[in-house]
């Protein structure tokens, strides 16, 4: 998991809150180093935990020393208090769980943050089975479930963005008009969805 297309790395790292992070299914790590780097231009120290199903993962990075904290844990029960951080990433994750669950990794992820949380999913047909991965073959990268626009927007996000080029043709023309999908987002290739404890919208801007 966490091998979220690029597109989704300016928006999400100048809209995440605070200095205290978690990303559900860190995978092999991109958005704990991106956070590190990138999530506070300013210099504040951030602390960055990481959490992921798939042991093999978490093996692997904490030989990296990227993150402060990695747990082996499963996303529908995160073994976090309420609120223990300001912001949590769960990117390219909710597509890995069933329809059910995926209304309970929701509620656990608005449990545990703070100020926001930030969801990303295909909005495509991708379902699989699971895959092989640099840290061997993980039973969990099968996709279960893919959402429509009418059901991620039921998960009750602040806002919602599309992002990747539009499904329409040829591919040159939806490139060129991608940007459209932060107001059609039912027509892009990805969803992102934000959350905000405040319940106010804002302008997410990539740069």
């Amino acid at each position: 998991m966490s091998t979220s297309p690029l597109i989704f790395d300016p928006y999400i790292l100048n809209n995440v809150q605070g200095t205290k992070f978690l990303d559900v299914g860190c995978g092999h790590g991109k958005w704990g180093y991106l956070l590190k780097k990138y999530a506070d231009p300013a210099g504040a120290p951030r602390y960055v935990a990481g959490v992921d199903i798939f042991e093999p993962h978490i093996q692997s990075l904490r030989k990296e020393g990227i993150y402060d904290e990695l747990v082996v844990g499963n996303a529908t029960s995160l073994p976090f208090d309420n609120k223990s951080f300001d912001t949590v990433i769960a990117c390219e994750v909710i597509e890995h769980l069933s329809a059910d669950e995926g209304i309970i990794f929701i509620k656990e992820i608005r449990r545990v943050a703070k100020f926001c949380y930030i969801v990303s999913t295909p909005s495509f047909n991708c379902v699989r089975c699971g895959n092989n991965t640099l840290d061997g073959f993980n039973p969990y990268e099968a996709h279960q479930h893919i959402y429509s626009y009418r059901e991620f927007r039921a998960l009750k996000f602040t806002q919602i963005i599309g992002v990747g080029h539009l499904k329409i043709r040829p591919w040159k023309l939806a490139v060129a008009f991608a940007s459209l999908g932060m107001y059609l987002p039912w027509m892009s290739r990805y969803f992102l969805g934000f959350w905000f404890a405040d319940g106010k919208k804002r302008i997410l801007a990539a740069e």
